[in-house]
């Protein structure tokens, strides 16, 4: 038996399994959320901008499965003469579904990568000297009727340069769990906790230290993106990168809110996961080097978040290995250092890995109350296992950080295509034959 408190193993867990920066940026977030509720001062004058003022630009390579999706739900709200598809490289139908929806369509051969094509479509149209924002969106995510609605008043602060977009994982029609939507349920409860607590907190003007304004649906101030390295080299993703000249460069605030929502689609298979969070922890370490350390609020939250993340991940790869510690020793006690006492107390592994698990699936169970979702309560047995494969990939990525370089070259996970849109996209390929 052991002598470890409730109250202690309670505390580390939680501490295991969210983090401590997580509780603390809930608190700024819950202040946050207070000062919404204190009625202020009306506000005055003409917005500083409108739909007109915005141009979007959608990086793809071949998405001719994606993008028709994309672009039905994106012209509902702006007008399609405003929308600049940047086609990287792409040898399907890309760059004929974006001119038949009557958008710009830049066709460029060979391909570079995502953000090559990014600076080279605000280039090649002049975006920065003909609007005074561009909105940067993924080619598999369908815009929120409502959007713009919520992001454009975020811009009458004047010292609001960008806005992070809040994303959804897009659920497709299912009546029985599905092996391909694990993922998608996966990140459901992941950003859920991530988007209510480090971007909520994080992005509040008190503070200021948000470190990521998602590529897939967020929106630049054009005098703030004329400062901005968009193709700064050896990066794998320019989303990570792009925030962090705002925070390094003093360029102005990283606003946000959780009515400007974006759906998108994630990886319904096991490589194209893994792939994609490969890439991003890559990109992330990568630009956490290319930056390196200043003296600023940003790192001090920054480094904390990265301290905390390596401990986490740490923990959750050494469970399986205490695990069959456990049963070849016949139940090996791990020592652990109280936190009301400061002796040293002992916990066996079988308390360890019940309680992770147990807190693990009660942040699922919270996740499906919120989003009003019970089958997460089903694909939520299975979340120990990706979070195990993501804690591999985050310290894996942080190794590659060091030696890997990246020209920015992508390729396309799979796209769900339904049969309707798979029978159109055949239909249009007989009409460009023909």
């Amino acid at each position: 038996m052991t002598n470890f408190t409730a109250s202690d193993l309670a505390l580390m867990m939680l501490s295991a399994s969210l983090g401590i920066n997580i509780a603390f940026w809930s608190v700024m977030g819950a202040l946050r959320f207070a000062g919404t509720l204190v009625p202020g001062r009306p506000k005055r004058g003409v917005p500083a901008l409108s739909v007109a003022d915005v141009a979007v630009v959608i990086p793809a390579h071949n998405e001719e499965i994606g993008l028709p999706k994309c672009l039905r739900a994106l012209t509902a709200i702006v007008p399609p003469k405003q929308i600049f598809v940047a086609s990287d490289g792409s040898r399907d139908a890309t760059v004929a579904i974006a001119r038949a929806a009557g958008c710009r369509a830049l066709d460029i051969q060979p391909n570079g990568g995502k953000a090559k094509a990014l600076a080279r479509a605000i280039r090649h149209y002049r975006l920065c000297d003909r609007f005074k924002a561009v909105l940067i969106q993924d080619a598999d995510s369908e815009m929120d009727p409502h959007y713009l609605e919520h992001a454009l008043p975020l811009f009458d602060d004047p010292e609001v340069v960008a806005v992070a977009g809040h994303v959804l994982s897009r659920w497709r029609p299912h009546v029985w769990p599905r092996a391909d939507m694990v993922y998608a349920a996966y990140r459901t409860r992941l950003y859920r906790l991530l988007q209510m607590t480090f971007q909520y907190g994080q992005s509040w003007r008190w503070a200021n230290v948000s470190y990521i304004a998602p590529g897939f649906a967020s929106m630049y101030r054009t005098r703030a993106l004329r400062e901005i390295d968009i193709t700064a080299p050896g990066l794998v993703i320019e989303d990570f990168n792009m925030t962090f000249e705002v925070q390094r460069k003093r360029l102005g605030r990283i606003a946000y809110t959780p009515m400007a929502r974006c759906s998108s689609e994630d990886p319904f298979t096991l490589k194209d996961y893994r792939k994609q969070v490969q890439r991003w922890y890559l990109g992330f370490w990568q630009t956490v080097r290319r930056h390196g350390i200043w003296p600023s609020r940003f790192w001090i939250a920054l480094g904390m978040l990265l301290f905390e993340l390596i401990l986490i991940s740490l923990f959750v790869l050494a469970l399986p290995f205490l695990a069959l510690g456990a049963l070849l020793a016949g139940g090996l006690q791990v020592p652990a250092l109280s936190l009301f006492d400061p002796g040293l107390h002992s916990v066996s592994v079988l308390d360890l890995i019940v309680l992770f698990l147990a807190v693990d699936y009660a942040i699922t169970v919270i996740a499906a109350v919120i989003d009003r979702r019970p089958a997460l309560l089903l694909y939520g047995v299975l979340f120990p296992l990706i979070r195990l494969l993501d804690a591999a990939l985050f310290l894996r990525a942080l190794g590659q950080s060091f030696t890997a370089q990246s020209d920015g070259r992508w390729a396309s996970p799979e796209r769900f295509a339904t049969p309707a849109l798979a029978l159109s996209k055949r239909n249009f390929h007989a009409e460009v034959t023909t």
